[in-house]
């Protein structure tokens, strides 16, 4: 009797161990838990710390630059900044990605493989950079520097924004954060040494940062970090060609103009619709809650580049960075929503409050949306499954544009923030299909769970990489 109650104690022991073991790897909080231990964390950690310093110091650029400068010079810099960032978007938007996916697994020359990626990204850039130039000189007003000076900053700032994508694809994150904080704290010293020098001091001040910043970090780019990578073992090398590579680039590149042309669009849309005035009120909650999708974006990257070191453990790390974003975003949304009035009165007035309330109650839980977008829109990259990317990206322009039309035609900017949490939810039902898809070992064909229960703790696991 007594050995029949004692018997099953020793088999269900194992049963607890291993739910035990599980238990944490669906847990957000524990996800924060392990910042500092697990290297897809450490990673996601600094660029999300990246998105935070940029929005701070480019706040405190911006408000310095109104008081230092007049408000026509203000407008002419902040014209001529916001060009020289679209166009280097227009040159970059497919070839970060491919960086961040291609470094790490392949047996292609690092250096070769970011040397070709910068001449493409700077040819593309200024290409794009001179046909703005042409247009602001034939129907608009010109830029607030000469041509040559922004086709010199445009081809330093596609740099830029490329070796970001090189940092993370070599494991470097922690460099990331550093020289963004470095560009921001500079080019605020710059703006008031050139204070009177009207609005050319504005672009002079952001361009000369740039190359200040760019020739340090790809001195130590090409002369330790490439060198250190090509020396390290990795098991999962393959072979990748550079058509391959640029089948990759023109779909994220086509993929990202689709998915950013809607909200680019959003404003205006709004301002045309319903006038300048309900446009202030939108712009609001807009520009508080927009900034925030790139939380989602940069812990997309960093699972990106180290799914694409190993895509047997890809299903794994997307759990791992999808818990990591919902214990950022959840008490975000949260506090977004109900605290939208006090928070938009204390920072805008209580016009805005009252009148832009109801748009921040509607862009905060698309966040969540939008993190389920960014992991599979990851996924699709690590798997390299360009047609579900490009699908993914064309039902969002086709939805987005028109349902946003119809929406603030009939109900104003209320209108506008439904139609953005509208277009999140559809566009996260696709993506979650293709998210869920890479939750299987394709290797092993074991589902994540069963293999991770194999494996031991979660932690351990990733600990050990």
């Amino acid at each position: 009797m007594a050995n029949t109650k004692k018997g099953p104690a020793p088999a269900s022991r194992p049963g607890l161990e291993a739910a035990a073991r599980r238990r944490p790897v669906f847990r957000p909080l524990g996800a924060i838990a392990s910042l500092g231990r697990i290297p897809l964390y450490r990673s996601a950690t600094a660029l999300v710390l990246t998105t935070g310093a940029n929005a701070g110091l480019g706040l405190i650029f911006w408000t310095l630059a109104a008081r230092l400068y007049s408000i026509e010079e203000v407008g002419r810099g902040a014209a001529t900044i916001a060009a020289l960032q679209l166009v280097s978007m227009l040159g970059c938007a497919g070839l970060t990605p491919a960086l961040i996916r291609f470094i790490p697994p392949s047996r292609l020359s690092t250096r070769r493989l970011v040397e070709i990626t910068y001449l493409a990204g700077v040819s593309l850039a200024v290409l794009c950079g001179a046909g703005v130039l042409i247009a602001s000189y034939l129907f608009i007003e010109p830029l607030s520097v000469p041509g040559f000076v922004f086709l010199g900053g445009v081809a330093v700032f596609a740099v830029f924004t490329l070796q970001d994508g090189a940092l993370i694809g070599l494991r470097r994150e922690g460099w990331v954060p550093l020289e963004n904080a470095g560009f921001g704290i500079v080019k605020i010293l710059f703006l008031v040494a050139f204070s009177a020098g009207g609005a050319w001091g504005i672009f002079v001040s952001w361009s000369i940062t740039t190359a200040m910043v760019v020739v340090p970090v790809n001195l130590a780019l090409f002369l330790r970090f490439i060198p250190a990578h090509g020396g390290r073992g990795r098991e999962h090398e393959r072979e990748f060609t550079l058509s391959e590579i640029g089948r990759f680039s023109g779909a994220n590149h086509l993929s990202a103009l689709l998915m950013g042309l809607p909200d680019f669009l959003m404003p205006v849309i709004v301002l045309q619709i319903a006038g300048d005035r309900d446009n202030a009120f939108f712009y609001a909650g807009w520009s508080l809650v927009w900034p925030l999708r790139l939380v989602a974006v940069n812990v997309a990257n960093a699972f990106t580049a180290h799914a694409a070191d190993d895509e047997s453990r890809a299903g794994e790390l997307s759990i791992k960075a999808g818990l990591l974003i919902l214990a950022i975003f959840l008490p975000l949304v949260l506090f977004l929503t109900l605290g939208s009035h006090p928070l938009l009165q204390v920072l805008f007035g209580r016009e805005y409050a009252n009148h832009g309330d109801i748009v921040m109650r509607l862009l905060a839980p698309g966040l969540l949306a939008y993190a389920v977008v960014s992991l599979g829109v990851a996924m699709a990259r690590v798997r390299r499954q360009l047609s579900r990317l490009l699908v993914l990206s064309a039902v969002y322009a086709a939805v987005s544009l028109p349902v946003s039309i119809a929406l603030v035609s009939h109900y104003g900017i209320g209108g506008a923030g439904a139609a953005w949490l509208i277009s999140q939810l559809a566009l996260a039902a696709i993506a979650a299909a293709i998210w869920s898809g890479g939750l299987f070992d394709r290797s092993a064909g074991l589902p994540l769970v069963e293999e991770m229960s194999s494996q031991g703790p979660a932690g351990d696991v990733l600990a050990s990489r």
